[in-house]
């Protein structure tokens, strides 16, 4: 089996291109674990086309299981195991709404990618909720009162999920079991959690992210959200089902693993770092007369530097590290906004392309290979911070000054080039919150927990 290098990845749930219904068929191991074995999609693009995968259980199925499911026992045994068709199901999963017939799909789905470490965080869509009242969802019912098919069966699952697809569509009238919310209400335990920094993640009964918060000491921050909850934050506590936590070892990181989250989830209840301002940017362009230029701007294109910058102190401090390592003008290297020649010129009295036109072919050139230089330049710093116990460190990794991401590692092992760390990161995502959070490093993090390394 491939070792899967741990990472937060998120799909997006702003604008999906497909709905993708998945419904997971299952057998049973001991009195209460269900094993997936059997995973069928289909999209409401192509709703005729399925798509199937087999999946080899992680663990022993007593013959007279298969035997009663009236399951091909070696059929199963020989299917490849969930992590060979992980890449795909990525693929395919990626910016799309998938669609459960109930909450324990999901979380069934999303255990076999806890296995192989990837951190499946979408925000899935449910057609039914499971209540007291009703052991089975009403198109299990339906398919057992109407129609000879056994539910182990692939065309089962076909029907199911064609089933599936008429609900949403409102074409199939199948009386719905939501849940009064009022009626709810559950006593939390926080006993068990740490006085340690970390992330906190209130779930509804749904399994849903309600609300996402972080603390240098989780289990004191608990106590005072549920023994003397504050007026300015509009959290009901009576949807708050269960607790997860993340224990980070630091704030540093705590904040960043709030904020990805955030992000990533969109609790109903948080209502900052939700939205992410667009980057500032470094385009490459000419003038009239065909001087290479630099310009600050938000829009994507083709010939821009790779770097994403989040404030505008940032970015122009890197046009004039540019312009001064490569001794270029500043006036067309957008620091300097002025009608005639650039300091350069006027204060130094140095020779300038900005008013020298027979300077142009040679400033051109000296640019197209700083600009090179530049895009391929490889500047690493990593943060040594405080782990999760006395046996490990935390580190954040950041590229050119742009934040990579986080991870943990043994305080015994020696770093000393970045591929010593790389296999240990949690790749994330740059964005305006944390270029913010990771703006202040420098001064939190003693010199020599820093490494710098530089490649060309």
């Amino acid at each position: 089996m491939r070792r899967y290098e741990f990472f937060s990845v998120a799909l997006k749930i702003l604008i999906f291109a497909l709905m993708i219904f998945v419904y997971i068929q299952t057998l049973t191991a001991g009195k209460k674990s269900e094993i997936p074995y059997r995973l069928v999609l289909q999209n409401d693009e192509d709703p005729h086309n399925f798509m199937t995968f087999n999946i080899r259980p992680e663990i022993s199925i007593p013959k007279k299981t298969y035997d009663l499911e009236r399951v091909d026992r070696l059929k199963v045994l020989a299917s490849p195991p969930f992590c060979d068709s992980a890449d795909e199901l990525i693929e395919i999963f990626q910016n799309n709404q998938l669609v459960f017939v109930e909450a324990k799909h999901f979380l069934l789905l999303k255990s076999q990618f806890k296995t192989i470490g990837y951190n499946f965080n979408t925000h899935p869509k449910y057609l039914f909720h499971k209540t007291e009242k009703s052991q089975n969802n009403p198109i299990s019912e339906y398919l057992k009162n109407n129609e000879n098919l056994w539910y182990q069966s692939e065309v089962y699952a076909q029907r199911f999920i064609e089933l599936m697809h008429r609900y949403v569509d409102n074409t199939l009238i199948i009386q719905d079991s939501l849940p009064n919310p009022s009626v709810y209400h559950k006593d939390v335990n926080i006993g068990d959690f740490k006085m340690a920094p970390g992330v906190y993640f209130f779930l509804d009964e749904f399994k849903e992210v309600i609300y996402v918060g972080k603390a240098r000491q989780i289990k004191k921050r608990l106590q005072s959200h549920f023994s003397q909850p504050s007026k300015e934050n509009a959290i009901d506590y009576s949807r708050v089902n269960s607790i997860q936590v993340e224990y980070s070892g630091n704030d540093m990181i705590a904040q960043l693993i709030e904020s990805a989250n955030i992000k990533d989830l969109k609790p109903i209840y948080n209502t900052q770092q939700v939205k992410d301002p667009a980057p500032y940017i470094i385009n490459k362009g000419k003038t009239a007369k065909g001087i290479h230029k630099l310009q600050i701007t938000r829009k994507d294109i083709k010939d821009n530097m790779p770097e994403r910058y989040f404030n505008r102190v940032s970015v122009k401090q890197a046009l004039e590290n540019f312009c001064n390592e490569f001794n270029l003008c500043r006036k067309h290297c957008g620091i300097e906004k002025i009608k005639g020649p650039c300091s350069k010129v006027t204060v130094k009295r140095q020779q300038c392309v900005c008013a020298d036109k027979t300077l142009i072919t040679d400033y051109n050139e000296r640019f197209e290979s700083a600009f090179k230089q530049f895009k391929n330049r490889k500047s690493s710093k990593i943060y040594k911070l405080k782990g999760r116990h006395s046996q490990e460190d935390a580190f954040i990794y950041m590229v050119n000054g742009i934040y990579e991401g986080y991870g943990f590692i043994d305080n015994n092992e020696i770093v000393s080039t970045t591929n010593d760390v790389l296999g240990h990161l949690i790749r994330q995502r740059n964005n305006y919150d944390t270029s913010r959070i990771v703006s202040g490093l420098d001064a939190l993090v003693p010199k020599d927990h820093i490494l710098i390394l530089t490649d060309f």
